[in-house]
């Protein structure tokens, strides 16, 4: 597993980049605490955070994750902000 901080972190760049809102989806009980943590569970067991790091670095807006984000559920069923 990776290191939760620079997953929870990748997420974050992840979300912003696909136009998603966790903290928005959090209090309105879209997305709940439990359905958050295990999102930075999955992302923490992907062996690719270095390619992730550097498509974020590369991409300001995109309408859907990477195809091997192992998140693109819960983004895609939050919608964009």
């Amino acid at each position: 597993m990776g290191d939760t901080r620079a997953h929870f972190w990748l997420m974050m760049r992840m979300s912003k980049t696909v136009g998603v809102d966790l903290g928005e989806a959090l209090r309105e009980g879209r997305l709940s605490a439990r359905s958050y943590a295990d999102a930075v569970t999955r992302c923490r067991g992907c062996d690719n955070a270095q390619g992730c790091a550097a498509w974020l670095d590369q991409t300001e807006t995109a309408a859907h994750t990477p195809v091997y984000c192992r998140n693109a559920d819960v983004f895609d069923g939050l919608g964009r902000a």
